[in-house]
């Protein structure tokens, strides 16, 4: 074996080490956590960061928080200098680059005889955080304060310990304390379980075997991206999707623009730029610029290799940037309690431009995926439904899948059998929305009917989008059909506007649900009598 052979298996096995670290992280905390939207949907994720604030290592989790860690790690420098063996620093602020305040993110050291061998890092969606509305996520916030608790960078752990009285302010601002509680312990030991693991790693390496390692590992993952993003095609290509913001039935819309200029460099790297997009809004659409660039990566991320490595090597060859004050970087304190929704649509229109850059992967339009779920509060919990999953758009290589969720969330979907268990609703349909999918050379993947009855009184709140215009399909495929959310009492159909909050639900309500199917991707083919 040469030596550069070898030397590439070496960073291998060490990059496979921390890509597992960060996996058994994120189980642990899975594993330990109260409430179903982590235990149940995984809406959780943990990373290792060098000391520089480069992520090592993501867990196989949520692609939209893939620069999110590495970002609020960054923004904590100032107070990780601090920080001893055993400490935790936790925030909420998107201030730091946290996407919304149901996410609360850890930061702690790991310190070996002194070196200080990274950070590791979480986040993990937490039910209730206060606000206006049970779950945190009123539809009509025109302010962050309606959303919740703001929870600026603080030691929540010391030495192991957990300061109590912190603790207790923040479950004095959560509508389910119990939970909260429950799910910060989990966060708190899957964090300190991190830090554990990595001592571990550094030990059986030696400190100065790691510290080489780890900047050789980087090294060499930017060096792979380099080298394939020298195949696209240099240029600028720019992008754009809408979001229709419809809060009455009876009212036309709101439109808000995404627009995604690429700039592709002969040198291996890319400037991406969001400026273009509109100012931002009065309502909770807004996406922080950590959230807007994790979108822009995972795009990124879907044209290169399967083999290369998730870390750093990535954003050292990408630039993102936005003006201040634009939906894709808002000025606080703008809400950005319902970000995910523009977030993917920022991920959709850099796959569109990158599609323009490359030369033989494009796609069309997808469904939202979990970025629309629906809250239900009555008087016993909030049920946060992640499952209104819908269809994926086609490709230039094959059909778009069914029922899954798009590639920014990656969320799992609620069990009907637990969320039955949960609370008193009873799941009545659950089924493919069968031709909802654009037809194409490639069709884009159907979406999803699905029929809740609400067995208690409650107030539901709705965050759903493409009720007006499907996921676009792509050189010539048809578009996807757009979402429907219905309230049915005694035998009567209510149209409701996707974006809603405080609606009031009787016993026997059912909330039917019919989410959008993908693009299609290229014209469909006639048959031989021409249909």
């Amino acid at each position: 074996m040469t030596g550069s052979a070898k030397s590439a298996v070496t960073l291998q096995v060490f990059g496979n080490a921390l890509h597992g670290l960060a996996n058994e992280l994120q189980v642990s905390m899975i594993r330990a956590a109260y409430s179903p939207i982590i235990k149940e949907m995984f809406d959780c994720s943990a990373g290792l960061i060098s000391p520089d604030g480069e992520y090592l290592a993501l867990a196989d989790g949520i692609p939209l928080q893939l620069g999110v860690l590495s970002t609020v790690a960054r923004e904590l420098a100032p107070f990780a200098g601090d920080l001893g063996p055993g400490d935790v620093l936790v925030t909420n602020d998107p201030a730091t680059g946290s996407p919304h305040l149901n996410d609360y993110l850890t930061v702690a050291p790991v310190l070996v005889d002194g070196y200080l061998a990274g950070y590791v890092s979480t986040l993990m969606h937490h039910a209730d955080v206060g606000g206006k509305t049970p779950g945190s996520m009123p539809a009509d916030a025109t302010e962050m304060f309606a959303e919740g608790m703001r929870c600026p960078p603080v030691r929540l752990v010391r030495a192991g310990q957990v300061n109590e009285e912190l603790m207790s302010v923040l479950l004095a601002n959560s509508r389910l304390p119990g939970s909260m509680r429950g799910d910060l312990d989990a966060q708190i030991a899957g964090t300190l379980v991190g830090v554990e693991r990595m001592t571990q790693l550094v030990r059986r390496y030696g400190t100065a075997v790691f510290d080489r390692l780890r900047r050789e590992y980087l090294d060499y993952s930017e060096a792979l991206v380099r080298a394939e993003l020298k195949e696209f095609r240099p240029g600028t290509y720019a992008a754009a999707r809408t979001l229709e913001l419809h809060h009455d039935p009876g009212s036309a819309p709101e439109l808000v623009r995404v627009h995604a200029e690429v700039d592709v460099a002969g040198d291996g790297t890319l400037a991406i730029d969001l400026s273009g997009s509109d100012p931002q809004i009065a309502l909770p659409f807004n996406v922080v610029l950590s959230n807007s660039r994790s979108a822009a990566l995972v795009a990124l991320r879907c044209f290169l290799s399967d083999e290369l490595p998730m870390n750093a090597g990535i954003e050292r060859c990408v630039r993102v940037t936005c003006l201040p004050g634009r939906v894709t970087n808002p000025e606080l304190p703008a809400p950005v309690g319902a970000r995910a929704a523009l977030a993917a649509l920022v991920n959709e229109a850099m796959l569109d431009a990158m599609g323009q850059a490359h030369s033989s992967i494009r796609a069309a339009g997808s469904s939202g995926g979990t970025t629309m779920p629906y809250v239900w509060a009555h008087a016993n919990g909030i049920l946060i439904d992640n499952s209104t999953t819908g269809g994926m758009g086609a490709t230039s290589r094959r059909d778009g899948a069914s029922v899954v969720d798009n590639c920014v969330t990656n969320a799992m979907s609620y069990p009907n059998e637990v969320l039955e268990q949960d609370h008193p609703v009873l799941i009545e349909e659950v089924r493919l929305r069968r031709g909802s999918g654009g037809a194409g050379h490639h069709d884009g993947g159907d979406g999803l009917v699905r029929r809740v009855q609400f067995l208690a009184d409650g107030v539901l709140s709705l965050r759903g989008y493409r009720t007006l215009s499907g996921p676009p399909g792509a050189d010539g495929g048809a578009d996807g059909t757009v979402s429907r959310w219905t309230l049915i009492r005694d035998g009567h159909e209510r149209p409701l506007a996707p974006q809603q909050t405080g609606i009031t639900t009787l016993p026997g309500d059912v909330l039917l649900i019919e989410t959008p199917g993908g693009g299609g991707f290229g014209p469909a083919e006639r048959t031989s009598d021409g249909a």
